[in-house]
Formats: structure tokens, C-alpha cells, sequence
């Protein structure tokens, strides 16, 4: 989708990691998480350079501002199925929400870096040859974007359990829709290609969203938890990562491990993209895919 994205009908484009890049009165787009000036010949090359995803598109239609999440595979903007399939009202409401959310972590994502980058600005006023060396910085005492990130999954879980009313009307007969999604996936009779793709989403997506939630709510020390990562990546950039854990199951802060590289904005991204891929493929036409 990047190579056919419309660029020119935004001016303001927030990428995973917190980059964020906006278009200048004179066309010109420019870095908002660099310590010097710096510009892009062209947003899709932020992608390849850094090996980073849009997730936020912003511009003015009509003189008003509008904001849309891309998909994090492939599709459409994520607001055009919400508006396109026929949802129950409480699930169009939801996943409203979750698109509300996306964008203010991705948001929240690209403030705090360019707050960041700004105090690093000021101490290295009087500097002729700041440091090029790429480095990082551990924080703590960062707490938004992990109270925006477990909203994100309670809500991901909340749609789960949602959905289950319009799949039970339509994959099973019964009169009595099952107390939660898990039971409702089990006792619906799905073809089989469709049976298989909700597994993979409860197994992959449903479950995990749930372990997270409870570790951010219940096993975090806020505050003191140093889960937030600055990185000098290229040149004078920053990226900013709040990370989470490979094994959210854990119950004690000294157990948790980060090998794998999750960070939040991604993966509460990824869980919406993928939610809006299974409600499309579920009652929709299933044309947005995240397999």
C-alpha cells in the first residue's frame, strides 16, 4: 500500500517508533524527531531507510482537519470498513474507539519524541559538532504510553466479546448466544477456511491482548518500570520505543524478557488492524486481510 499511498493529500504522516514527518507550505516534508532540520525527498522513503510502517495519515479536507489509520498489512484506511460494513451499532461504537485510541498512541508516540529531541536540542546549544554516534537512553517514570497502550487491549478484548453476537446469528441457530467468544468460536459451525483464520486470531490476537492487559494492570511497577526506550538510530534521528514483554504471563518485574523487540505502538496497531480484518472477513466481504 505505501507505494500507491496517496502522500500528497496529507501533511502530517506519524510512522512506528514515533517518527513523524510534515509537508511545509513550500511542498517541502521534514523530520519533527530530528535534532537538526532535516528533510525527505519523499515519505515513502522513510520506510525503507528506516524500516518503519505509517500509521497515522493526517490533512485538511474541506478545511477540516481528519486523521486516518492506515492497515498494518494491507486494505483500505481503517475508517473506510467501519463506515462500509453493515455493524451492529455497539460494534461500530468499538471499533470507532479503537480507531480513536490508535491514533492517540500513535500520537502520544510522536510528542514524546519530539519533546525528547527538543531537550537534547537545548543541551547541545553552544555545540559545533554534536554527536553523531548512535546511542540510547532508558527512562522511566514514562507512564501514557503503556496506560494508552492497555486501553487499546481492553478494548481489542471488549470487541472480541462483542463480535460474538453477530457471528452467532449468522454461524449458528441457537437461541441463546454463549456467555464469551471463546465458547461462541466452539460451538459455531464455520467453513472451514473460516474456522481456521478466527483460530489463528483468537490464538494469536484474542489471547495474547488479554495477557497484556493483565501484566500492564497488574504486574507493572508504573513509574519505576524502565520499559521506555530512546534510540539515536540515523544521524541525528530518535526513535522512541515503550517495550513489551516476550513473556507478559509473568508475574515478577525481574522475570520479564525483551529479546524480541515489542513495542507497544506496534503491536496494539497490529491487533487493531487485525480486529477490522476478522469483522471484515467474518460480515463483511473479506477483503482486508492481516494473515
Amino acid at each position: 500500500m505505501a507505494n500507491k499511498f496517496p502522500w500528497e493529500q496529507f501533511d502530517k504522516i506519524t510512522f512506528e517508533k514515533g517518527i513523524c514527518i510534515e509537508k511545509h507550505k513550500t511542498g517541502e516534508w521534514f523530520y519533527l524527531n530530528c535534532e537538526d532540520p532535516m528533510g525527505v525527498s519523499d515519505p515513502s522513503t522513510v520506510l525503507t531507510s528506516l524500516g518503519v510502517r505509517p500509521v497515522l495519515a493526517e490533512g485538511l479536507s474541506q478545511n477540516i482537519r481528519v486523521s486516518f489509520v492506515l492497515p498494518a498489512v494491507r486494505g483500505k484506511l481503517l475508517e473506510i470498513y467501519r463506515s462500509e460494513l453493515g455493524l451492529p451499532a455497539p460494534l461500530k461504537y468499538l471499533m470507532g474507539s479503537m480507531l480513536y485510541h490508535c491514533s492517540a498512541l500513535a500520537r502520544l508516540y510522536a510528542e514524546t519524541c519530539a519533546r525528547f529531541v527538543e531537550q537534547q536540542t537545548i543541551k547541545n546549544i553552544g555545540d559545533d559538532s554534536p554527536s553523531w554516534k548512535k546511542e540510547k537512553r532508558v527512562v522511566t517514570r514514562l507512564e501514557e504510553p503503556l496506560y494508552a497502550f492497555e486501553t487499546l487491549m481492553t478494548k481489542i478484548m471488549i470487541g472480541y466479546e462483542s463480535i460474538r453476537y453477530p457471528i452467532w446469528k449468522k454461524y449458528n441457530t441457537g437461541k441463546v448466544t454463549p456467555a464469551n467468544f471463546v465458547d461462541t468460536v466452539k460451538r459455531c459451525k464455520f467453513p472451514p477456511a473460516i474456522g481456521e483464520r478466527i483460530q489463528l486470531s483468537t490464538e494469536n490476537y484474542y489471547l495474547p491482548a488479554k495477557k497484556l492487559k493483565d501484566c500492564i494492570q497488574h504486574n507493572v511497577d508504573i513509574g519505576a518500570s524502565s520499559w521506555c526506550l530512546f534510540e539515536k538510530k540515523f544521524l541525528l534521528l530518535w526513535l522512541f520505543t515503550a517495550r513489551l514483554p516476550d513473556n507478559p504471563e509473568e508475574k515478577a518485574a525481574n522475570d520479564f524478557k525483551f529479546d524480541q523487540g515489542f513495542d507497544a505502538l506496534t503491536v496494539a496497531w497490529e491487533y487493531v488492524s487485525e480486529f477490522f480484518a476478522l469483522t471484515d472477513i467474518l460480515l463483511g466481504e473479506g477483503n482486508l486481510s492481516s494473515a
